[in-house]
């Protein structure tokens, strides 16, 4: 079961009796907990009828009891259990498992008590994982993969009301990376910067996150494409902010060089410049530009421009090296 599926029920007024949330994914973990907290109690009787416990530092014959018991003035408890893994590490020291006393209660639960089992994994060996995903009542907060991340920013900043390009989105992903909590808060920022209803622009990602436009690292990648260093270092300049020491910038360009490389080895097998375009992570109206743009590059020099940024990104992060320099000096070394 995915987290909006487990959320859809929960909204809907009709919760499982028990949920094991588990995975690294903490966003999508405490999103579930968040709609359970909301509607599967009323704000006035939930100091009555919600208890939270940390695995390990109650008994969970303790936890069962608080589980078992009747609602006061309410339909429903919610019992949030949190750090389950936790109860792992204590079996060695315990006579019997608490995992599996868990489980004896999650194959028979109260029907008057919701029960939300959180934590960051699971062992599959054990009872409670059998019994979990044999109900289906397993909630797996997986990490997205990098390709859906754009997506991820598209429905997020759709439920806040506001449009965003796809360029734009991708743009983000590059800027803030693969963890959700920090896209969020960029989001949240670029909501709030741009108003109600109103779209999410480059522009407002150049003001609020970076002072870095898209356009113009396209126009970058495809200078050194063009071997034409001029552009190239102007454009790197134009766009370079002493205040983040080049790293969004460096993290865009990365990222176009990743894309376009992945995008080259579709093209070379056979792939429509479309279809290679979408799965490289380019957006559908860049597809023929990037498919020129990969093109450009002879064999073995999106490989060494990938070896480049990586020396790069090491040398932002743990030299001394004034950040400009060192990426004038990655241009450099590509439009050689």
């Amino acid at each position: 079961m995915t987290p909006d599926e487990a959320i859809r029920e929960i909204e809907a007024g009709k919760p499982r009796p028990v949920y094991v949330v588990v995975g690294d994914e903490q966003v999508f973990a405490a999103r579930v907990v968040a709609a359970a907290r909301k509607h599967v109690v009323d704000a006035a009787t939930a100091g009555f009828n919600v208890d939270v416990f940390e695995a390990g530092e109650t008994p969970v014959n303790k936890i069962v009891d608080s589980a078992n018991t009747m609602p006061m003035m309410a339909r429903r408890r919610l019992i949030i259990l949190r750090s389950v893994e936790r109860l792992e590490k204590s079996e060695e020291k315990a006579k019997s498992s608490p995992s599996d006393a868990l489980a004896e209660y999650v194959q028979s639960p109260s029907p008057s008590t919701v029960m939300l089992i959180v934590g960051s994994k699971l062992d599959g060996r054990r009872k409670l994982a059998t019994v979990a995903k044999k109900a289906n009542i397993l909630v797996e907060c997986a990490p997205l993969r990098p390709n859906m991340l754009p997506l991820f920013v598209r429905e997020e900043t759709k439920r806040r009301g506001h449009a965003i390009a796809s360029d734009v989105a991708d743009a983000l992903v590059d800027l803030v990376g693969n963890e959700l909590a920090s896209l969020l808060d960029a989001i949240e920022r670029l909501s709030l910067y741009v108003g109600d209803k109103q779209e999410i622009t480059e522009e407002a990602v150049e003001a609020c996150i970076a002072r870095v436009r898209v356009g113009s690292v396209w126009g970058l990648s495809d200078a050194v494409a063009a071997r034409d260093r001029a552009t190239a270092l102007r454009l790197l300049n134009e766009n370079y902010d002493p205040r983040d020491r080049g790293l969004p910038l460096h993290g865009l360009l990365a990222s176009s060089i990743r894309k376009m490389l992945k995008l080259r080895a579709l093209l070379d097998s056979g792939a429509s410049a479309d279809e290679a375009a979408k799965r490289a992570g380019f957006p559908p109206f860049k597809a023929q530009e990037a498919a020129r743009q990969a093109k450009r590059f002879k064999p073995g020099e999106l490989e060494r421009a990938v070896a480049i940024f990586a020396e790069a990104d090491l040398a932002l992060k743990g030299s001394k090296r004034p950040p400009l320099l060192v990426l004038e000096d990655a241009i450099v070394r590509l439009t050689s």
